[in-house]
Order: C-alpha cells, then sequence, then structure tokens
C-alpha cells in the first residue's frame, strides 16, 4: 500500500443502471439517472465541511446535435466521425497537458480539433472541493484517415496520456460513441 498514489484514486466505486427497453434516445433516461444519482447521495462520501462530496458521473451515448451545436459555438465545424475528450486538467498547468495530449493525438494519428470550456458552477461545490476543483474542458478529435479502429485508438491515447500527463490530468471519457459528465 506504501506505492499506492492516493492522486490516481478517481474511478467509479458503485455502478447504476437506467435504461429505456428498445434502445431510443431520450432525455427522459437522463432525468431518472440524475433522481437516481441524488437518492443516493447518502452512498456517498462527504467531507466534514457538509459540502465537499466525492463526485459522480453519468454516462450516455454522445448526444451528437447537442454536442455539435457546442462543437459550431466554439468556432469548429466537426466531420462526421469524431471523437469527444471529456478532461479535468490542473488548473495551474493547463497549457502543457493540453500539449502534451496533442502530441498523442499526433503520433497516434489524429488531428485536434479544437478544445471547448465547459461550462460549470462552482456556487454549490464545498470549500476542500473548490481547493482542488480542475478545470474541466472537452476536447474534439478526428482520423487524419478513415479508421476502422478509430474507437481503439482514443483508447489507446487515453492510456497513454494517463501514463505521462502530470497530476491532475484525468480523462473521464475519450470515446466517439459515449460521454461522461461528472460532478464533484
Amino acid at each position: 500500500m506504501e506505492n499506492h498514489l492516493i492522486p490516481m484514486d478517481h474511478d467509479a466505486c458503485g455502478v447504476g443502471f437506467v435504461t429505456q427497453l428498445g434502445g431510443a434516445a431520450s432525455h427522459e433516461i437522463v432525468k431518472r439517472a440524475l433522481e437516481a444519482l441524488k437518492r443516493l447521495a447518502h452512498r456517498g462520501g462527504v467531507d466534514a465541511d457538509g459540502r465537499s462530496g466525492d463526485g459522480a458521473g453519468l454516462l450516455t451515448s454522445i448526444p451528437e446535435n447537442f454536442i455539435r451545436n457546442c462543437a459550431r459555438h466554439a468556432g469548429m465545424e466537426l466531420p462526421a466521425q469524431f471523437g469527444l475528450g471529456m478532461i479535468f486538467l490542473p488548473r495551474f498547468g493547463e497549457g502543457p497537458a493540453r500539449d502534451l495530449i496533442e502530441a498523442h493525438a499526433r503520433r497516434l494519428g489524429l488531428e485536434c480539433l479544437g478544445w471547448r470550456s465547459v461550462p460549470t458552477d462552482s456556487s454549490i461545490v464545498g470549500p476542500r472541493a473548490t481547493e482542488t476543483l480542475p478545470l474541466i474542458r472537452q476536447c474534439f478529435f478526428a482520423p487524419l484517415e478513415g479508421s476502422a479502429q478509430f474507437e481503439d485508438t482514443l483508447f489507446r491515447m487515453r492510456k497513454e496520456v494517463e501514463a505521462d500527463a502530470p497530476c491532475g490530468t484525468y480523462f473521464c471519457s475519450l470515446s466517439s460513441r459515449t460521454v461522461v459528465y461528472k460532478g464533484i
């Protein structure tokens, strides 16, 4: 246990599952998942300040129309095939972390299409969580050449970046199919 790195503790302890039979996309599923998270607040860790939790997340299919609109507002037109990274970056040192991510992407034959700051509301975050609150960014990627292994390449990139990146750099998700929204 002495070699255990506390900053590397960040993945799911418990998992819930909400779906719609038939697989039709619906915002109702998201609403139900958020309600389930609220009802499980007693299962999460809360700091002595009573407001700093250990976070929770929601995995969903990429809401393509919404994401394309967000990217357009950030000055990007997304191609038919794109990958979306939901990334926590260190508040101090964002530039080097982004440079590292982009370098790994290029090396693996991916084009970084651009970055987007994710709107957040930190007004309910407790004082303890505020001390370590990351920057939340989305990064968009496309294969330089059509790639049947695009999802595999994104996975490989995520693992390589996580091994090389400075502390505080964490991919909530990196995929052409799904996205994880996390709250603290």
